[in-house]
């Protein structure tokens, strides 16, 4: 049998084991080779597919020509019996005849044969392979190099966690060396082996470890190390210096630095923290304003009339033809970017329509001074927009204007409306397009990221492809385009964290995306939402709470208004246990999206945390929960154990998984593992914890799942397993101090060594979120 290996160097031999040199050196069918041995699914190819990724440049009679003149080029070096053909359309690698090591390796990985997988991973995948004038091939050998590395990442994450659930620490270390060679700037890998060895009793390797990590992040233009790896090195240090200080080994240590690098929290090398190179810093001072201080309209002059502080633009009527979506995002934007000015989200604006309720009313659900209302009509090659302000409380109005323009020079006209409404508002014209609303000089690429806007917004699969392809055509018309930049970069993200965890080409594009938004303009805020989204739980491995931290506040500082910056940042304050933090941020997210339930639900949760679980659960009652299913009926069935209705709990849970079968994420069944827990089924507990594991994989809050799975291994009295799944939810983006210091479930588990060192650990890591995220 042949043997074609592509993990690592690149190999091909024949069945004596003599390497095929003939071909080795002829890259293009060598790639064509590679990609009939590991194309996913294992199998026959279609030939278009293999004419289109190979020969791009060629029409279709030549391409044919290359694809059949290779074809005999690889009969004649592998054998007759190693490709066949069927009929005009299909081309078939024997895998009787060659065996791959890429195949070999995804079938051991499923077959959870996890140290076959890693022996079989000698390196990249077609590392520095290359081939001109074929980018499909590139982008596939791209999307295969990321999901192979970091699908033997997980397998050593299987087998760590395997060993030490076995007792093995010795084992458990070695594999997390290893696994830390493949994912060098993984911290969750790098704290796991330094638990590990400090557990051992080689808290100096520990450190070493933290050292060697913070000196790659520098390398590769990564900040500094995390909170919570901070603080994990910090008590390995403190418990080392004061086990040192009794045996007098105290100064041995210190000559190693070892020491003075783990008590440097805030860098682990003397050099200054390194930064990413497309994530530019900004001085304080350096940015300029986006708005000019508020300035009295000339009709409230010397009237006593309050000045408007906060304002929705409600959607316009549509006369024409189809434009007033786009107007009215259009003003939302530019009005959203005053300073001084309360703008209310668009997604809250679309459950009124001007007219539908009295304005006293409007007034009164979305907490606005006053409302924008209107029409958009065409008349033959002309377009008229009329507006009005009107004050909130009386229904007077306030301003109204006319703006009329060629239906050629539509984007001129919105941007006349748009320096009217301002100057109603007492606002001076911007002059910078940004400022103005404008993501573009390109008109149709301004429409195109105006709709892609719009689509994105409505997160379900369908729309989210929509938007990606309205916000790349945008792109392709004006390249230099941020601001559709940064809502591609987010587009993509949503993709990824919540539709389809494994399409690694769509992560690379919400990365480059994201890159090029913040190269071209620093100061837009939608770039540095864009960023701090990839940060928190998109990047593979990455919830890198500071690194979000930062950009969303740097987002919020350019604009204030945007609601969904304000959310992340709750979110980010609510799962690193800052809880008044976290209320303040969701309660300013509801001042600027009245109607967002998930805001509300998490403001719910908050309570929970806290141990307030009758206000917690007063508040979930009042969300829909149709917002979102599984979280909501989880944390109803969760608050509802709490409060010992255990019978109202159980119900709910049978009835949404009866529904809901497939129950996203493991969130209802690892809850109702908890349930079994409490009434000694420690065999259904058992069943609903595996099922939520199976369920849960590729969840990007998977976190919870493995917390309640914890709750329910504590109240069975299983403090090994509890361990292990509560370090899960801690080192995957949930480093809850408060919460998990008063959790009733764990009441079992509270004197066990481990869990009173873990907790050490993770107060410490709260400490530093509380005085520096």
């Amino acid at each position: 049998m042949l043997e074609f290996r592509m993990l690592g160097t690149l190999d091909l031999k024949g069945a004596d084991q003599e390497e095929l040199r003939g071909l080795l050196g002829q890259t293009r069918r060598l790639a064509l080779l590679a990609y009939l041995a590991a194309a996913r699914p294992h199998g026959p190819q279609r030939r278009d597919r293999l004419l289109a990724m190979f020969w791009p440049e060629l029409d279709q009679e030549h391409a044919r020509g290359a694809l059949r003149q290779a074809l005999h080029v690889l009969r004649t070096g592998l054998g007759r019996d190693a490709l066949s053909t069927r009929g005009e359309d299909i081309v078939l690698l024997d895998r009787r005849a060659v065996w791959c090591d890429v195949a070999a390796f995804d079938e051991a990985v499923a077959s959870q044969r996890e140290q076959d997988a890693l022996d079989l991973y000698r390196g990249d995948f077609l590392d520095a392979f290359f081939i001109s004038g074929a980018p499909d091939f590139d982008g596939w050998v791209e999307n295969e190099r990321l999901r192979l590395h970091e699908a033997a990442a997980a397998a050593a994450r299987t087998l760590i966690e395997r060993l030490q659930a076995a007792g093995d620490l010795t084992g458990a270390a070695d594999w997390a060396r290893r696994a830390l060679r493949l994912a060098p700037l993984d911290e969750s890998l790098a704290r796991r082996l330094m638990s590990l060895l400090d557990q051992l009793g080689d808290a100096a390797g520990a450190l070493r470890v933290y050292e060697a990590l913070g000196k790659r992040m520098a390398v590769a233009d990564e900040a500094s190390p995390a909170a919570q790896t901070r603080a994990l090195a910090a008590a390995i240090t403190a418990r080392y210096r004061s086990a040192s200080a009794e045996r007098g080994t105290l100064n041995a240590l210190a000559a190693s630095n070892s020491i003075e690098a783990a008590t440097d929290i805030v860098a682990p090398t003397a050099a200054a923290a390194p930064r990413r190179r497309w994530l530019p810093f900004v001085a304080a001072g350096a940015f300029v304003a986006i708005s000019a201080l508020f300035v009295s309209g000339w009709w409230l002059r010397g009237t006593g009339v309050p000045r408007i502080e906060s304002v929705v633009v409600l959607p316009l009527h549509d006369l024409a033809d189809g434009r007033a979506d786009l107007v009215t995002e259009a003003l939302t934007t530019d009005l959203g970017r005053i300073r001084g000015l309360r703008v209310i989200s668009r997604r809250s604006a679309d459950a009124f329509k001007a007219g539908a309720k009295p304005s006293s009313e409007v007034g009164r659900e979305l907490k606005v001074d006053a409302f924008l209302e209107g029409s958009i009509q065409r008349r033959g090659d002309s377009v008229r927009i009329d507006v009005r302000l009107v004050r909130a409380t009386t229904g007077i109005q306030i301003w109204a204007g006319r703006f009329e323009g060629a239906s050629a020079d539509g984007f001129a006209l919105e941007d006349e409306v748009a320096r009217g409404v301002r100057a109603a508002l007492g606002f001076p014209a911007a002059t910078d397009p940004r400022v103005r609303g404008r993501s573009s000089a390109n008109a149709e690429a301004h429409d195109l990221y105006l709709l892609g806007k719009i689509r994105v917004r409505r997160e379900n699969e369908a729309d989210n492809a929509a938007a990606i392809s309205l916000l790349e055509r945008a792109v392709a018309l004006d390249p230099d385009n941020a601001a559709a930049l940064a809502a591609l970069s987010y587009a993509y993200g949503l993709r990824v964290s919540q539709f389809a965890p494994d399409d690694n080409v769509a992560l690379a594009r919400a990365e480059s995306a994201a890159q090029r938004a913040q190269l071209l303009d620093p100061e837009l805020a939608e770039a540095h939402y864009a960023a701090g989204q990839l940060f928190w739980g998109v990047l593979p491995g990455r919830w890198s709470h500071e690194r979000a931290a930062a950009e969303f506040r740097r987002a919020l500082a350019l604009n204030p208004n945007l609601a969904e910056a304000h959310h992340y940042l709750g979110l980010i304050y609510l799962h690193a246990g800052l809880l008044d933090a976290a209320e303040a941020e969701l309660r300013t997210t509801l001042s600027l999206e009245p109607t967002d339930d998930n805001a509300l639900r998490r403001i719910g949760i908050v309570q929970v945390y806290r141990g307030a679980y009758e206000e917690g659960l007063r508040i979930f009652r009042q969300v829909p929960p149709l917002a979102n299913q599984s979280l909501w009926n989880y944390q109803m069935a969760w608050t509802l154990l709490y409060l010992g209705r255990s019978v109202e709990a159980k119900a709910l849970m049978d009835g949404y998984l009866r529904a809901h079968p497939e129950d996203r994420g493991g969130v209802v069944a690892s809850t109702r593992a908890i349930w079994f827990a409490k009434n000694g089924d420690e065999q259904r507990a058992e069943g609903d914890i595996r099922a939520a594991i199976e369920k849960g994989k590729g969840f990007v809050h998977f976190h919870h799942t493995a917390y309640n799975i914890a709750s329910a291994y504590s109240v069975l009295g299983r403090p090994r397993d509890a361990m292990h799944w509560l370090r899960v939810a801690a080192e995957t983006g949930w480093p809850c101090y408060p919460y998990f210091a008063n959790d009733p479930n764990l009441t079992r588990i509270r004197k066990d060594p481990e869990y009173v060192m873990f907790m050490g650990e993770l107060r410490a890591s709260w400490e530093s979120f509380r005085h520096g995220l």
